[in-house]
């Protein structure tokens, strides 16, 4: 915060910025219209993005894959912390080299809070069942994400030891007791807080990896 005569300003570290260099940043819509077929509807959603990901991202150290799994990880973690706001320009790619391979990254997550709105889907799609906020629909297309069943299934187990002390990294914030109740209504409510108690890896664990119908590389 800065005082100003007449208020106050936000000062924000940019992370499209490398000292006096701006680096290029796409939304995910613009970035997934643009990779579209010219005249179909773009499918704006977490698997098709990670598919972006996997193609046209960074090869170096598997960057381009580990962003991916980190896609995973955001869309679970959004899913169980109610942030129902998660529409195509709340998820951005860096590209590093817009003059050489003009490969991306996924840009830091920002705008990620929980909404407590309990509408029970979230803005961005997340599997077979469309925009619906489980964790069966993560699950569903995880190929997408580059990881098997069982992969993807701890990911969501180290996701929700995450959430679980959601309210104890609340209170260090400074978010006020007030609040708190009320964002527990919904977080720690019977739909999202029966996900993370009843979320079963073991069921994952001979999961065949399933062949996708969308090949990111093709």
């Amino acid at each position: 915060m800065i005082r100003l005569s007449d208020g106050h300003a936000i000062a924000v570290l940019r992370f499209d910025r490398l000292g006096n260099q701006r680096i290029h940043r796409l939304s995910a819509g613009t970035a997934i219209s643009a990779a579209s077929i010219p005249g179909s509807d773009p499918e704006f959603g977490y698997p098709e993005l990670a598919r972006l990901l996997r193609r046209l991202g960074v090869t170096d150290q598997d960057a381009n894959e580990k962003d991916a799994r980190e896609l995973f990880r955001r869309m679970v973690f959004n899913i169980l912390m109610d942030n129902t706001d998660d529409h195509e320009k709340n998820h951005s790619l860096l590209v590093l080299d817009p003059f050489g391979l003009r490969k991306m990254r996924l840009a830091p997550a920002y705008d990620v809070l929980p909404t407590n709105s309990g509408q029970g889907y979230l803005e961005f799609i997340c599997g077979d069942d469309a925009r619906d906020s489980t964790l069966q629909n993560a699950m569903s297309q995880c190929d997408a994400f580059g990881l098997s069943a069982k992969e993807a299934a701890l990911e969501v187990v180290g996701v929700i030891e995450v959430v679980n002390t959601w309210q104890s990294h609340f209170d260090a914030a400074g978010v006020s007791v007030a609040d708190i109740e009320s964002l527990q209504q919904r977080i720690d409510g019977d739909v999202l807080l029966s996900q993370r108690a009843q979320f079963d890896p073991e069921r994952f664990s001979n999961v065949p990896k399933k062949k996708s119908t969308k090949n990111p590389f093709s």
